[in-house]
């Protein structure tokens, strides 16, 4: 389920489908939106901000002014209507959902973050807060939460919790898989988990749970 058509996502993001419609997004304070169609990358994003501050009309609307100004720059006017919207195609965003990663980058930079691609895990910062990954289309986030680390991926039926310890061997294993990963920094909403560490702990003791008692296996997708 990414930013694009089915044809495109990893087979692994596909074996535990789930039903975004029916399931919860609160999980024990944790914001967690399933899939719904091909919507990965506005869950991604939403998920990385815990909070629904993103949908698809929003991301359509960056993707259709990005299309106006890349064809104001390449081919300027022709009887009064911008050249790349004589053919009606959109370089941004298709038919079936998929949004390029410069919409994403954008919406996010309209929300006061900033998107920057890691080489490696060795490139992350010491107070890194999220991260966004990508492959084959398909998107998912990766965020902090106090002390704690949380695989959110939109195929999953509850976040992954995961030390700063894992958090290097996640990203490591996530770029030899070949994953786009994209620091994201900036000024994040406030979290009421980092204002109510006992709350946090459940939390984490429930992802645990939610998984089999694995810590920090998630995001295969």
């Amino acid at each position: 389920p990414g930013a694009g058509g089915s044809g495109d996502i990893p087979p692994e993001a596909m074996e535990r489908p789930v039903d975004g419609e029916r399931l919860p997004v609160m999980f024990h304070g944790i914001y967690h939106e399933k899939q719904i169609g091909a919507l990965c990358a506005v869950h991604a994003m939403n998920n990385l901000v815990q909070a629904r501050l993103f949908d698809e009309v929003t991301l359509a609307d960056v993707a259709r002014q990005l299309d106006r100004q890349e064809a104001a720059l390449l081919g300027g006017e022709v009887g009064g209507v911008l050249a790349g919207e004589l053919s009606g195609e959109s370089a941004n965003v298709r038919g079936d959902g998929f949004f390029s990663v410069q919409v994403i980058v954008t919406a996010l930079q309209r929300a006061g973050l900033a998107c920057s691609q890691l080489g490696g895990a060795s490139a992350r910062g010491p107070d890194e807060r999220g991260f966004i990954f990508n492959r084959r289309e398909h998107w998912f986030a990766l965020r902090r939460v106090g002390r704690h680390w949380f695989d959110l991926n939109s195929t999953e039926r509850a976040p992954t919790a995961m030390s700063q310890t894992h958090l290097d061997l996640f990203l490591t294993a996530h770029h030899e898989k070949g994953y786009s990963v994209f620091a994201v920094r900036g000024a994040y909403p406030d979290h009421a988990l980092e204002r109510d560490d006992a709350a946090l702990e459940r939390a984490v003791r429930a992802c645990h749970d939610a998984n089999g008692g694995v810590a920090g296996g998630g995001g295969g997708g």
